[in-house]
């Protein structure tokens, strides 16, 4: 397609940068030009000007400016008819082969390609979080067979034609500035791809901590996304009801909080008990289970309930991590379900509790 304008914001420094930038300037792909726009600016960042002086674009900000101001900034500077967008703490993978000819050519027939995401499975809660990321890229696989659209993507690898870009009007001053791209690419009817054989790897939280604030931000940028354009999120599932799948990608254990929310108990309950009653008439050796029924069908029905939901999950996951190549392991999975996904849900929840009913709560860095 011509021109790649590549571009890579840093906050003051980032450990996976040179080796970013050395495998894009190696990639075989001759017609591109990249921009490392760095807020607050290390001493780490600094040496790498030097190295990599009159191959790379270097804009250097004292201050910290935000992610979408200097992006918006960067591109208005250059000159490509692609535009793509890595963060600092992305490593391509060396399996993907002519990384950037794939992204052009998939941009051929879309206006927006978001690229496949793993993680580094570095230690115990980057192995848990690859499953998140399985679940983001399934979303995105389906969204871009299914529907050639989609509601937001994960932006830290990402491209898109300067003409869909400029028509959006860039990048808003939002948390979650993927999800709100997405939205408005699909309002525009803009085409979506998501690209399956080239692939990057990210960094995962280095801890539960800082997993738990980086969450928290995505929460609240989630919730205020909702919040924003709830109208015509209604709208778009109403013509596609199908993007409520997405939900149980995202989130797996949404259909048992669901299940608990709608139904009272009391019906499962209910329901079990008669049906032991019956069954004991024609057999007197069910008479104790019928007895003790009022007290521990709850307790039964909610562990059938989470082990053959956790059986249905871990199929799908599994089926989905063999089609997007994806590594699976059961017990690092049933961590995931029945921990982590219960955890990153209630997050969420919060969030929007929070923006719904105590907005000023919320202090909001809109530079980070």
């Amino acid at each position: 397609m011509g021109l790649m304008s590549i571009f890579i914001p840093v906050y003051r420094e980032s450990d996976m940068l040179e080796g970013l930038l050395e495998d894009l300037l190696e990639d075989p792909y001759e017609d591109k030009e990249i921009f490392v726009i760095i807020d607050e600016p290390s001493l780490k960042s600094l040496r790498l000007i030097d190295k990599f002086r009159g191959k790379v674009n270097f804009v250097l900000n004292g201050e910290r400016r935000g992610k979408a101001r200097v992006l918006n900034d960067a591109v208005e500077d250059s000159s490509g008819d692609i535009l793509l967008f890595l963060d600092a703490d992305v490593t391509i993978d060396g399996e993907s082969g002519d990384f950037l000819k794939k992204i052009s050519d998939s941009l051929e027939n879309a206006d927006i390609v978001e690229i496949k995401k793993g993680v580094v499975r570095d230690s115990i809660i980057a192995r848990i979080v690859s499953y998140d990321y399985l679940g983001f890229s399934s979303t995105s696989w389906f969204f871009s067979r299914f529907l050639g659209k989609c509601l937001g993507f994960n932006g830290a690898a990402f491209a898109i034609r300067r003409e869909a870009f400029n028509s959006m009007g860039g990048f808003r001053r939002t948390i979650c500035e993927d999800l709100d791209m997405g939205l408005r690419s699909c309002l525009k009817g803009f085409k979506f791809k998501f690209l399956v054989d080239a692939n990057v790897y990210t960094k995962a939280p280095s801890s539960w901590s800082e997993w738990f604030k980086q969450r928290k931000r995505w929460g609240i940028g989630a919730a205020l996304w909702l919040k924003e354009n709830y109208r015509s999120l209604l709208r778009i599932v109403r013509e596609y009801p199908r993007i409520l799948l997405s939900l149980l990608l995202l989130f797996p254990s949404l259909p048992t909080a669901m299940s608990i929310l709608i139904i009272p108990e009391d019906i499962y309950v209910k329901i079990a008990y008669i049906l032991f009653f019956i069954l004991s008439t024609r057999a007197s050796v069910l008479l104790p289970p019928t007895a003790f029924a009022s007290t521990t069908l709850s307790m039964i029905k909610n562990m059938l309930m989470t082990v053959s939901s956790l059986l249905a999950y871990s199929l799908l996951f599994y089926i989905l991590a063999q089609k997007l190549n994806f590594p699976f392991n059961p017990l690092e999975f049933t961590f995931y379900y029945l921990i982590y996904s219960p955890l990153w849900l209630i997050t969420v929840a919060a969030s929007i509790a929070r923006i719904l009913l105590k907005p000023e709560w919320i202090n909001i860095d809109w530079k980070v």
